[in-house]
């Protein structure tokens, strides 16, 4: 049960980082019709939607790479946690950048909580290897210890 909820929770967390890149792309490509400029960006509003579609075009999928490894690696509680970090950290940066009148400490939130996700991701990996690393050696030593020949009298 806590699996299927952990999954449901992954799929929704991808989900929504889908639609928030396809809000900011289409934010650009709003600005870019309204302003006519269609290559480069001469207008300070449409510098700011063309940076915040790029950072998160930038960081967001080596992130989902990690966390695809550890979801289909059954380590769905970092999974989801990294995932919840990247959405919450993303969403808040772009909504910063985008703005005219940025709050540099919005954009400060928003790369702490993505650089939490990459470390939250990281340490799930880790989690990972160690626990295959121990399991290989008990293994190891489970099946080394048993008598290797077997004489019947």
């Amino acid at each position: 049960m806590t699996r299927t909820i952990f999954e449901i929770i992954f799929l929704i967390e991808i989900i929504y980082l889908a639609f928030h890149y396809y809000k900011l792309f289409k934010s650009v490509m709003k600005i870019r019709r309204e302003t006519k400029i269609s290559i480069g960006h001469n207008n300070k509003k449409l510098e700011r939607a063309v940076r915040a579609h790029g950072n998160f075009y930038e960081t967001s999928p080596f992130i989902i790479m990690l966390n695809l490894i550890l979801y289909f690696n059954n380590l769905l509680f970092f999974a989801v946690l990294s995932l919840l970090f990247l959405a919450v950290g993303r969403t808040i940066h772009s909504f910063a950048v985008s703005d005219v009148n940025e709050d540099i400490n919005d954009r400060r939130k928003g790369m702490k909580f993505t650089i939490y996700s990459l470390f939250i991701a990281i340490i799930g990996i880790i989690f990972y290897i160690v626990k295959l690393i121990f399991y290989s050696f008990q293994a190891h030593i489970n099946t080394t210890l048993l008598p290797q020949n077997f004489y019947f009298t």
